[in-house]
């Protein structure tokens, strides 16, 4: 048999002997310090135990809220959708525009909601006790009926109405939803004028207005030569004095005449002549033969109003 080992000695750490046979210096009350630690040393750093050295702590990151974020691709689809979405409200958008633009343009070009209505239209100054027989007036809008009044070219109704010879002016206002205003002028007879069937009436532009086979009452007639190079002028001068002479004044001439524009001549129902002149000065001169005719004469003068004379 094997005799048993002797115990080991402990390992002691190297230097251990060392440092347990170098001489310490304490001072009474001091844990002793081993020569030559930094604390010895002027200027070293004393090093901290381990467990004293303080370290900052790390900041945790929070948790993200809510769903991830989308990555690049699916935010790139996303735009695409959002401009395809955004394409089709613009044409959408456009066809309604447009939609709403036709139903317009019908309603006021096409339909019958505006077309013209020949039982709303007024036709004032023509007819009965005018020289403007209605009907005529009345046929030109009839080719017209059904027409949409946006449509409705009034310039052209009032200058076809204006064709009427006995039409001296007109005009056409629209009269919504369907109807019309016609508003006629008449020509007013102021003289007549001897013509191969009878008489001729004639108003202050020396237009035909009507026939009659004696002269009306309170209508002068005129004697004027038809012929020459003047007769126009002539007659036109005639027919402007008779049209300024006060109603009561013209209702006393008979006749009235003159060789040219300057030598007019009317002819009162009691006998008495009145030389005019010409037809300048026609209010001034009525004015002053109505103060002559205070006094009874043959002749009265006005040529010159303002040096009149009386003859008997």
């Amino acid at each position: 048999m094997r005799p048993p080992a002797a115990p080991r000695q402990p390992r002691r750490e190297p230097g251990a002997d060392e440092a347990a046979a170098a001489p310490t210096s304490e001072r009474p009350g001091q844990p002793g310090r081993r020569p030559g630690t930094p604390a010895e040393r002027p200027g070293a750093q004393v090093e901290q135990p381990e467990e004293r050295r303080r370290w900052l702590p790390v900041r945790a990151q929070p948790a993200p809220d809510g769903p991830p974020r989308p990555g690049f691709l699916e935010r790139l689809a996303e735009r695409a959708r959002a401009q395809r979405r955004l394409a089709w409200r613009k044409v959408l958008l456009a066809a309604g525009i447009l939609v709403a633009v036709g139903a317009v343009a019908w309603a006021l070009l096409a339909s019958p909601l505006l077309a013209l209505d020949v039982a709303e239209v007024t036709v004032t100054g023509a007819g009965e006790g005018t020289t403007v027989p209605e009907a005529e007036v009345m046929a030109l809008v009839e080719e017209r009926a059904g027409t949409p009044l946006t449509r409705l070219d009034t310039g052209g109704l009032a200058e076809d109405v204006r064709a009427i010879t006995t039409v001296r002016s007109a005009s056409v206002t629209r009269d919504w939803p369907r109807g019309l205003t016609v508003d006629v002028e008449a020509r007013v007879p102021v003289a007549a004028a001897t013509a191969e069937e009878g008489l001729a009436l004639l108003d202050v532009d020396g237009v035909v207005v009507g026939t009659a086979q004696e002269p009306p009452e309170g209508l002068p007639h005129v004697t004027v030569p038809l012929s020459g190079e003047r007769a126009g002028q002539t007659l036109g001068a005639v027919l402007t004095v008779l049209a300024e002479l006060p109603p009561d004044l013209r209702a006393e001439v008979a006749t009235a005449g003159a060789v040219n524009p300057a030598s007019i001549t009317l002819h009162l129902v009691n006998g008495a002549e009145v030389l005019w002149g010409g037809p300048e000065e026609s209010e001034l001169k009525a004015a002053v033969l109505a103060v002559l005719r205070e006094r009874e004469a043959a002749v009265y003068d006005v040529t010159v109003p303002r040096a009149p004379t009386i003859s008997s």
